[in-house]
């Protein structure tokens, strides 16, 4: 099992990856908020270590939570333990689609990052593929990309959306402020029908999402190590 040090080191060291191009011609980014300065080196070590035991936290006491309940858990915590920040700041490219573990490093990242870092964690946690779908987004006012993770229940409820704009997870009717474009999973893209999915193609025209999963192939051992609190 990894310890804790050990991980950090792995992902303070890692070479980070460019990349190029944009999601079908529009970088997604959402909020107003700006990346904020970096605070000095020691402190922000603290503070990487202090998410990682928080996650591990997180992981080790919703294992057992109903799947309402985790969903409640991992949208707050990345809520509230990610800040907003735009790719070209972050990582000095226009889009860039960091891996839970990456953005728990940096602690910050933007609307796909959030999305990301829930569907991987609560896929940790044993919440179907299935279940689970990014949802690519405009905002009905301004048209502006945005992306948010959608669970869809066994029962036939209505889908909830996971936000970072919004600390409620809240029924996809009531999402009014989103406009729905598509969804994906691991391999397949959807379009929607009302609530409801259907398959329109496949993540081979994600180029992101391709590179992604390619990248969490070879972190997934680390990101399952890192869920084993070992304080």
């Amino acid at each position: 099992m990894l310890g804790l040090r050990y991980l950090l080191l792995i992902i303070i060291g890692r070479r980070r990856q460019i990349l190029a191009g944009l999601l079908l011609g529009g970088g997604l980014i959402m909020g107003t908020a700006k990346a904020m300065p970096q605070p000095p080196k020691d402190h922000r070590n603290e503070q990487l270590a202090q998410r990682f035991q928080d996650w591990q936290s997180l992981v080790a006491l919703s294992m057992h939570l109903s799947d309402t309940e985790k969903l409640n858990a991992v949208n707050a915590f990345f809520n509230e333990q990610v800040r907003y920040g735009e790719d070209q700041d972050l990582w000095g490219q226009p889009d860039y689609w960091a891996s839970p573990l990456e953005t728990l490093e940096l602690g910050a990242g933007d609307c796909e990052d959030f999305a990301l870092a829930k569907y991987f964690t609560l896929r940790l946690l044993g919440i179907s593929e299935q279940s689970l779908r990014l949802v690519y987004t405009t905002l009905a006012s301004t048209k502006q990309a945005h992306m948010v993770l959608g669970f869809w229940s066994d029962d036939g409820a209505a889908p909830l959306l996971l936000d970072n704009l919004n600390m409620q997870i809240l029924p996809i009717i009531e999402r009014l402020d989103l406009q729905m474009q598509f969804a994906f999973g691991p391999t397949h893209l959807y379009r929607f029908e009302q609530s409801s999915l259907q398959v329109a193609g496949n993540t081979e025209l994600l180029p992101h999402w391709q590179v992604l999963m390619s990248r969490m192939k070879r972190e997934d051992v680390a990101l399952a190590d890192a869920a084993k609190v070992s304080f």
